[in-house]
């Protein structure tokens, strides 16, 4: 059963507004530098940067993930299709229904997407405080390509 719908112009419109909040929680707790604009500013200016044109940015595309009939996450992509490459720049599963296979069973069906549109790289980025995510990325046969590292040091 297909479980990723496409997003509408309108759907995209309130989803982008969910995930910039919840994009600047993220930064809050994984920047590890002192920066006066709020985390809020810079999701907002982040995820402008990456989308223009919003919804009709070149090369992105927004998509429901659907369970039960209802709305249960988002998938935000990037494909390139002269670089034969594809970026997730987010998949997200509302909580309550995490941990139940579902991650998974979309990513799996990404692939099967992207490979029959001939993508042959699917790239993503996950913070190293997401265990679970990297846990289920590992399973599913990704690749470390960098790391990224921090100290904290005490005055």
């Amino acid at each position: 059963m297909k479980r990723l719908i496409p997003m509408t112009e309108a759907d995209y419109d309130l989803y982008i507004e969910d995930k910039i909040k919840r994009y600047a929680h993220t930064l809050e707790e994984n920047t590890f530098e002192v920066i006066n604009d709020s985390a809020f500013l810079r999701a907002q200016q982040a995820i402008s940067g990456y989308l223009p044109h919003g919804f009709n940015t070149k090369n992105h595309e927004f998509y429901h993930i659907i369970e039960n009939g209802k709305v249960a996450g988002y998938v935000w992509l990037k494909v390139v299709n002269e670089n034969k490459s594809a970026f997730l720049y987010e998949i997200y599963l509302n909580e309550d229904i995490r941990s139940k296979g579902l991650g998974k069973e979309m990513m799996t069906e990404l692939e099967s997407l992207l490979i029959s549109r001939e993508i042959l790289f699917f790239k993503l980025h996950v913070f190293g405080s997401n265990e679970q995510a990297i846990r289920l990325y590992h399973h599913l046969g990704f690749q470390i390509a960098g790391i990224n590292m921090y100290k904290h040091l005490s005055q």
